[in-house]
């Protein structure tokens, strides 16, 4: 008994196969950059080392809450590569804590941003007109004041005093710590606006569009329009932003950390190192040296890998 051949959806295929080649073209372009591959080699040989250091104590050598009195104010050796701080604790181990912890705030921290971007920039675009003024309004509002000091301020007040049990958790508690939550929020809530005007700006553009407006003509659902036609293409400028926007959320978090507003002592970031370091700077200055290197290490690699991405997912931007 004979069957009967199904069509074979070329369209479909088609779409797929240029999908696939422009993500290939994309990822050649980025290995064409040696700048942005070491940036990236660097980035993850600094999270892998991290994530190692609070896994397996030979990494680290020593914990990083140790005091020895016995060695304070060392400068680097074989016992300890970093030396270590007017406590006696090392401070390879500590630099390590740091930056996995730095690390946290920023990964954390932009996942939330680029949530609340796509969310709002979207129900911009999508929404209507009053909706969208709405938005705008909103973002217009969170650009008038300084980024840092509403961080300040949504760290203290709302998340710090209005929710306790979020502000003043212990950072060992497994899973996320209390501190780490509120330090995500804070800095989130500030920084989602960027994200969420480059969203509404491609949406917008994308909805009058030659395909959108085929796809519609066509009865396409506006679900189905948004999530075949119009987020795969504002991929590219999201993960763009992220890459840069991560950068800034651990620069935030340092600067928190130094005016002493992150996670308590006796744990680390980066930028409680550097406000612990500053008191010895005259007599031990390798203190505040070595995060301060860690920071413009990652802020350098990721600005580098970012400006890799932005050439490699847009080729009309480079030169």
């Amino acid at each position: 008994m004979s069957t009967i051949a199904q069509p074979f959806d070329f369209t479909q295929q088609q779409v797929h196969t240029k999908q696939r080649g422009l993500w290939s073209q994309a990822f050649l372009r980025l290995r064409q950059n040696r700048l942005a591959v070491i940036s990236g080699a660097v980035l993850g040989f600094i999270l892998l080392l991290s994530v190692l250091a609070e896994a397996v104590p030979a990494v680290r050598r020593y914990d990083y809450d140790e005091n020895n009195y016995s060695v304070i104010d060392q400068k680097p050796s074989t016992d300890h590569f970093l030396g270590t701080d007017n406590l006696g604790r090392d401070m390879w181990s500590r630099l390590l804590q740091g930056t996995l912890f730095s690390l946290k705030i920023g990964f954390l921290a932009e996942a939330v941003v680029v949530a609340l971007g796509i969310t709002f920039g979207m129900l911009a675009a999508l929404g209507g007109k009053k909706t969208d003024q709405v938005v705008v309004w909103i973002t217009d509002m969170a650009y008038a004041f300084p980024d840092l000091l509403m961080i300040i301020l949504f760290r203290q007040v709302l998340f710090g005093r209005a929710w306790p049990i979020i502000g003043t958790g212990d950072p060992q508690l497994p899973g996320f710590s209390g501190v780490l939550i509120a330090t995500v929020l804070a800095i989130s809530f500030v920084s989602w606006v960027t994200v969420c005007r480059l969203v509404r700006g491609q949406i917008l553009s994308l909805k009058q569009s030659d395909y959108v407006m085929a796809a519609r003509s066509i009865g396409a659902s506006q679900w189905r329009i948004v999530r075949v036609h119009m987020l795969p293409n504002t991929l590219s400028t999201v993960i763009v932003a992220v890459t840069f926007g991560i950068p800034t959320r651990i620069f935030a978090e340092a600067a928190l950390g130094f005016i002493g507003l992150s996670v308590p002592a006796p744990f680390a970031s980066l930028g409680t190192l550097v406000n612990d370091g500053y008191a010895k700077i005259y007599t031990n200055n390798l203190l505040v040296i070595w995060p301060c290197i860690m920071i413009a290490v990652l802020m350098l690699c990721f600005t580098f890998l970012g400006d890799g991405l932005r050439d490699a997912l847009d080729p009309r931007t480079r030169k």
